[in-house]
């Protein structure tokens, strides 16, 4: 019978046990354990030896570990254990071990003996270890790369080195001796930093970090050789590159010392010279007998759109003074300059004007003077004054351009890097959610694909907002059925309200038609955000959509006015006002509670305006709150009706699939394969798939597709450029339905699919609905 202490050890080794066993599971490193003999027993292997190793950690458990040891390296195993024995402390050793496909791989392991707390005799043997093999090749590559150039680095005419990642040198060429005045002995094993003179050190360490980053580096610095002069070079440092990992920094310097003192002697010459010039806020150039110019102060080069270097040497007439205000050719001999290049006398000109080189021009007064030299004119100056505030105006304008296509660029970026990620996580869940989970598994991942839409819904907004105020945001102007749209938002927000017990309903007025034209997706997300912020902020009650139509004067519009009344908490009336502005929160603790970016209102206000409509908000705090919107729209053609009439009547039949065609997937992103091939494949198809245009044009030059779902956006050869190729080979009427699957949402994106010859396009996340509908739409 055991003892309360032995009982309470054999408690405590369990538990150690299980958390011992809880680590080891989810761990990327191999954790093992051994018998204290000589073979060294495993007695315990993690399931990470499956992947790092090939084995299954049943495979090894009774086997000896010398085994599967290279057997160059047992003997230095060998002797780290015996020393670890002796020492009783933690040895760290890297060898080589046999994966299950038989190649060595390189392993580092780090480990110790356990001992019995009692009696202190040695129990077993317990180690971590990793795969070092990459570390491993990327030395000896190095190392061979460093052999290979090292005839390189004696016989060129510069100082050739090179550093490891800490800016220790590893090597140095006889004329880095030479320059700096130190041995390679001196130089090779320490840093550069002792060389480099203290003014400079800070700039170097940066373009090193630089360098050491992937970023080449060109600069010049200060030395201090080793008799205690100081010398200036020239570098160039560039990243060594060994399986995709920067592992060091080559360097190639040139003394330009001498150079550095001319230039200094040409510089001071000029000075003066170079004072007056860019003191000055007229513009001033100079011309020699032919028109060629000479020279141009800064701001003479500003106001003109020209770099300084790029405006001398050319013709300057041609340049600036080529056309009259009126638009007519200005010929050379009437020119005021060229006369005074002629006749040597100086002349004052107003109002009139010159061109700058982005062939637009302003308003100036001028003055020109000749240049003589020994009574003989060889040339003229011209300095002028802008005389119109054209120049602020245009330099606004194009900084507005500036800022408005980096937006727009930065929208397309965002949109692309956060949907790519999005469509595997709310597409895959959907797939999880069809397999066999249980209520707790499929619970948890109803949960990460709610968060998934919500994350989806704050970024939409961002991105639409953005686009609003950079007025990019187009409106489609395409057929409304209102019934259908309020019964999906009805659908949308059921099970929200049934946990709430809140009643949803909605009425729309019989004489609104059937049809009316707008974007339906636009007045959608409008619903969709006053809904959704009525059903967030109601505990009990009710939530009423309606739908009015009011009177016009005009038979052919027709004036909608929605209104969405909740029963909820209201809104206070001094922060009605508040409510549609960006970013606007009633209270930081509401915010906390409810959520939310700020911005669905304003969005909301926007798009209402864009429809030609305004947007308001009654509330009683505590009693409710109503919000109401109106939009201008009208009804379509009598034959467009019946058209939009018959393809609703067949969208909403049962999907129809047609599982023998033949369906390509052109797509790089492993999760979005996985998502859009598993889709396809739930349906009866069986796709084929590549992962870049080049592999989808050689794949149609094999096999006859019915339907391709390209992506925009891959290696070697984008969606874009693979289908114009297609559609060379494969005319539209002849060749394959070509669909573009993008993160990208813009409407220009989708002219450019259309323009390439693809028919539709779909946007990420990618959704079990809309590949239905390409496959009842295109799968004829």
């Amino acid at each position: 019978m055991k003892t309360p202490n032995q009982e309470e050890t054999t408690e405590r080794l369990s538990e150690n046990e299980k958390q011992f066993r809880l680590i080891s599971e989810y761990s990327l490193d191999f954790i093992s354990r051994h018998a204290a003999t000589e073979e060294a027993t495993y007695l315990y292997a993690s399931p990470s030896c499956k992947t790092l190793l090939g084995y299954e950690p049943d495979e090894l458990l009774g086997a000896s570990a010398f085994d599967y040891f290279h057997p160059e390296d047992i003997h230095l195993i060998k002797e780290y254990l015996l020393a670890n024995l002796e020492s009783k402390g933690v040895y760290t050793v890297a060898y080589r071990i046999r994966h299950k496909d038989g190649q060595y791989i390189w392993f580092e392991s780090t480990g110790r003996y356990t001992y019995d707390e009692e009696t202190r005799e040695v129990q077993e043997i317990i180690a971590i270890s990793r795969d070092i093999t990459e570390r491993k090749e990327a030395e000896k590559q190095l190392q061979e790369s460093e052999q290979r150039y090292k005839s390189l680095f004696e016989y060129t005419p510069a100082a050739v080195y090179s550093f490891d990642l800490q800016g220790v040198y590893l090597s140095a060429n006889s004329n880095l001796e030479a320059m700096t005045g130190y041995s390679k002995e001196e130089l090779v094993g320490n840093s550069f930093v002792p060389l480099i003179h203290p003014k400079d050190l800070t700039r170097t360490k940066e373009h090193f970090k630089q360098a050491t980053q992937g970023i080449p580096q060109h600069y010049e610095i200060s030395i201090i050789h080793k008799e205690g002069h100081t010398l200036v070079l020239d570098v160039t440092n560039v990243p060594i590159v060994i399986n995709r990992q920067i592992v060091g920094v080559y360097g190639i310097a040139m003394d330009i010392t001498e150079q550095k003192k001319y230039v200094e002697q040409i510089e001071t010459l000029s000075y003066q010279h170079s004072l007056i010039l860019n003191s000055v806020n007229e513009g001033i150039f100079g011309m020699d007998t032919q028109g060629i110019s000479m020279f141009i102060n800064p701001a003479g080069a500003k106001m003109l759109g020209y770099e300084a270097m790029g405006f001398i040497g050319i013709p300057n007439h041609a340049a600036i003074h080529h056309t009259k205000p009126d638009g007519n050719h200005y010929p050379l001999e009437d020119c005021p300059i060229y006369k005074t290049i002629q006749d040597g006398q100086p002349r004052q000109v107003k109002e009139e004007i010159f061109w700058r080189k982005d062939g637009s021009s302003f308003l100036v007064d001028y003055t020109t003077n000749p240049i003589i030299e020994n009574g003989r004119i060889i040339g003229a100056v011209v300095v002028f004054s802008d005389i119109t505030n054209e120049n602020e105006i245009l330099k606004a304008k194009e900084s507005a351009e500036r800022a408005a296509d980096a937006k727009s660029e930065f929208l397309a970026i965002v949109s692309h890097e956060l949907r790519t990620p999005m469509n595997g996580i709310i597409g895959m869940t959907d797939l999880l959610l069809e397999t066999g989970l249980t209520l707790e598994q499929a619970d948890y991942a109803e949960i990460i694909r709610k968060s998934g839409k919500d994350l989806l819904y704050i970024l939409n907004d961002i991105l639409d907002f953005s686009k609003i105020e950079a007025g990019k945001l187009m409106l489609s102007h395409d057929p409304i059925d209102l019934h259908s749209i309020l019964r999906s938002i009805a659908e949308l927000f059921a099970g929200k309200a049934n946990e709430k017990n809140i009643r949803m309903t909605y009425r729309i007025d019989p004489q609104i038609p059937t049809f009316i034209m707008g974007d339906p997706h636009r007045l959608q997300q409008i619903l969709v955000n006053l809904v959704g912020n009525a059903l967030k902020f109601t505990d009990t009650g009710e939530i009423l959509v309606a739908v009015d139509k009011n009177p016009t004067k005009d038979s052919s519009i027709i004036l909608l006015e929605f209104s969405v009344k909740d029963t909820g908490i209201g809104i206070p009336a001094d922060r009605l006002g508040e409510l549609f502005q960006s970013f606007s929160q009633l209270h930081p603790a509401i915010n906390r509670k409810y959520g939310g970016t700020g911005l669905g209102l304003a969005i909301c206000k926007k798009l209402v305006e864009l429809m030609g409509g305004r947007i308001g908000v009654e509330s009683t705090e505590g009693d409710g709150s109503t919000f109401r919107f109106t939009i201008i729209s009208h009804t379509p053609k009598e034959e467009s009706s019946v058209d939009i009439a018959e393809t609703t009547t067949a969208n909403q039949k049962k999907d129809a699939h047609h599982p023998s065609l033949r369906i390509l997937v052109a797509e790089d992103h492993p999760v979005n394969q996985k998502l859009l091939v598993t889709i396809l494949r739930k349906k009866g198809y069986a796709p084929d798939l590549v992962d870049n245009g080049a592999d989808a044009v050689e794949a149609i030059s094999h096999k006859e597709y019915d339907l391709i779902f390209m992506d925009l956006q891959m290696p070697v050869m984008d969606g874009l450029k693979a289908t114009s190729i297609i559609r060379r080979l494969l005319p539209a009427d002849k060749g394959p339905a070509i669909v573009a699957v993008t993160a990208y949402a813009r409407p220009e994106d989708k002219e450019k699919c259309l323009a390439v010859g693809m028919q539709d396009y779909i946007s990420k996340p990618i959704r079990n609905a809309d590949i239905n509908h390409i496959l009842n739409k295109w799968g004829k």
